[in-house]
């Protein structure tokens, strides 16, 4: 969802447990919307703290609800081929499940651990 003039950009932040892959990502979330940009940024992580670097306070980053599981559905193509593709379209499933943060990022969650041996 580029703004006009400018071009969509994806940035996968990557590493080893503790390297600071949180805050790198939530600090680049942050300065990139405090530009002016349209900023989604996704925590992936199964023990989620995004939403703190971010600057949600701890109780409402424990009530995020993750993105359901029933978002992805398989398709078969013509060919034979099955391929899974998102149930609604992207818009959509940010704007049903986005939450804002206070520099104006949109956070999804894709989920957490609710319980031991679930993650």
């Amino acid at each position: 969802m580029p703004g006009i003039g400018h071009a969509a950009h994806r940035i996968a932040v990557c590493g080893k447990g503790g390297s600071g892959k949180t805050t790198i990502a939530g600090t680049l979330a942050r300065v990139l919307a405090r530009r002016g940009r349209r900023v989604v940024a996704i925590d992936g992580d199964s023990n989620p703290n995004l939403a703190l670097t971010l600057g949600v306070p701890q109780a409402d980053a424990e009530r995020i609800s993750p993105l359901p599981r029933d978002l992805l559905v398989e398709r078969q193509e013509p060919s034979g081929e099955r391929t899974l593709v998102l149930r609604d379209p992207l818009h959509e499933i940010i704007r049903t499940y986005g939450v804002r943060t206070p520099d104006n990022v949109m956070l999804l969650l894709m989920g957490r651990v609710d319980h031991a041996g679930a993650g």
